[in-house]
C-alpha cells in the first residue's frame, strides 16, 4: 500500500500519513469516533486519538472557550 501511495503522491507521503490526515480532518469536522472507526477500520477510540494531529496550540486551545 505504501508503495502505491508514494508512486502517486511522491516519497514525502505514506499510507500512514494519509490515514492520519483523514482522521484529523474528520475530527475537525465534528465526525464521531464511531464514524471514523467505521471508515478506517480502527478498533478503539485510543487509536483515533493517536492518529489525530491537533498539536497546533494556538488553533486547538481549550482555554479560548473560557470566559475569564
Amino acid at each position: 500500500m505504501n508503495d502505491l501511495v508514494q508512486c502517486h503522491l511522491g516519497p514525502r507521503y505514506s499510507a500512514h500519513s494519509l490515514r492520519a490526515s483523514f482522521v484529523t480532518v474528520a475530527v475537525e469536522a465534528g465526525q464521531s469516533n464511531k464514524a471514523i472507526k467505521n471508515q478506517t477500520k480502527q478498533k478503539t477510540d485510543a487509536m483515533i486519538e493517536r492518529y489525530t494531529r491537533l498539536d497546533d496550540v494556538k488553533r486547538f486551545n481549550a482555554a479560548q472557550y473560557l470566559v475569564l
